[in-house]
């Protein structure tokens, strides 16, 4: 695809988020009367080129990728993985990421070297230079090594001027998602296709990868023998953690607290909740209205990512926002329902296994607004029997 006109020296234009005007107005940059040049931009941006390739792709090939945003992002991205393994089999892959995401990435067959992005100015001073270099991100911080990393092939965004940009034009799409809106709101793909496409690769359905350690597996196990788990059908985890980026990635008190009810109504299901330290208040408050039932199992607020990782592993399904629960489940191939509103449903995947649901009474998906005043909204209109009825497919 041809990027449309672009004010890259426009003082809004940020080249890894929408710009005001765009968030609040739905403009872009044709026609734009909010057009304000940046002093800092001295001269015009350089052409996009086309994407070119290693000649040799049976060679031995040195790849990296740099992924370092929130930990759920990064493990989904893990679905790359396979296809440049396929594509590139005599390779080596390292992956620099936060030392948050690690746990997400360790054991996993198909990187060779994990790399905290705390450590990268140690990475830069031994100069080490790389055949493939991959940045999905478009955000500054990731550019910015981007820009650092000596490469002979580049796939992703750098920073150009001081502003993210893309590589090659196989960058496109994904950037002009990130900066508009309105495009974001009518992409049909999920992320692991454009992420391939991003990287020249065929997507073939390949899912996110988490390996399981030991101690995991071990956690999992206690979990299962403490609760009682093997006595019931099944064990429903119900997440009800989304964050406070968004303030309706997270399904109402009144629908979480519904469909726990509901669930704990058969007695061959244990149903449990369980949420991250930034929703402790809201877990709480969910709780409070949640009846004491043998059936149902309270996990509490849960910091660390493995104890996090081996209770979603206990569990036989997954209710979730678009959230990390579920990067890990889908990871973890469970039986995953998930709910979307301010985000898009269409770069979600269950892969066969599972259901992405939202609301058919609104109009405003996908608007990705932090906030919202609507009094009607896409979470206060999802039914809690629809709900139940993608969980418990069979009633």
């Amino acid at each position: 695809m041809e990027l449309p006109l672009i004010h890259y020296d426009c003082k809004n234009f940020l080249g890894y988020k929408p710009c005001a005007p765009n968030k609040n107005y739905g403009v872009f940059c044709d026609g734009c009367s909010y057009y304000e040049r940046d002093i800092n931009v001295k001269c015009d941006f350089p052409p996009i080129p086309d994407a070119s390739f290693p000649p040799e792709r049976d060679g031995f090939l040195k790849i990296l990728i740099i992924k370092l945003d929130a930990s759920g992002d990064v493990l989904r991205t893990t679905s790359l993985l396979p296809s440049l393994k396929k594509n590139y089999p005599n390779s080596d892959i390292s992956w620099i990421t936060k030392r948050k995401s690690l746990s997400f990435l360790k054991n996993n067959p198909y990187i060779n070297r994990l790399i905290p992005e705390c450590d990268t100015e140690d990475f830069f001073f031994h100069n080490e230079v790389f055949d493939i270099a991959v940045n999905l991100d478009s955000g500054p911080e990731s550019c910015s090594i981007m820009s650092k990393i000596s490469s002979k092939y580049k796939f992703g965004y750098e920073l150009v001027m001081g502003k993210p940009y893309p590589v090659n034009k196989l960058a496109f799409e994904w950037y002009l998602m990130g900066v508009n809106d309105m495009l974001k709101k009518s992409n049909k793909k999920t992320y692991h296709k454009i992420i391939h496409e991003i990287c020249g690769l065929e997507y073939k359905g390949s899912a996110p990868l988490l390996e399981i350690t030991g101690e995991i597996q071990k956690t999992a196990n206690e979990i299962r023998r403490k609760y009682n788990l093997d006595s019931y059908n099944e064990f429903i985890l119900v997440n009800l953690g989304g964050g406070d980026r968004w303030q309706y990635k997270k399904w109402t008190k009144e629908g979480y607290s519904g469909i726990v009810k509901m669930l704990a109504e058969d007695k061959s299901i244990a149903t449990g909740i369980v949420a991250g330290r930034d929703d402790r208040n809201f877990y709480e408050e969910v709780s409070a209205m949640i009846p004491g039932k043998s059936n149902i199992l309270r996990f509490g607020c849960l910091e660390n990512a493995d104890d996090f990782i081996s209770l979603i592993y206990s569990a036989d399904k997954i209710l979730t926002s678009d959230s990390l629960g579920f990067h890990v489940s889908t990871a973890l191939g469970k039986y995953t329902v998930c709910f979307t509103g301010p985000t898009s449903h269409n770069e979600l995947d269950v892969f066969g296994k599972g259901k992405i649901i939202y609301s058919d009474k609104v109009n405003c998906l996908c608007c990705y607004l932090n906030k919202c005043d609507k009094t009607v909204n896409c979470m206060n209109t999802l039914d809690v029997n629809y709900v139940y009825r993608q969980l418990i497919p069979d009633n």
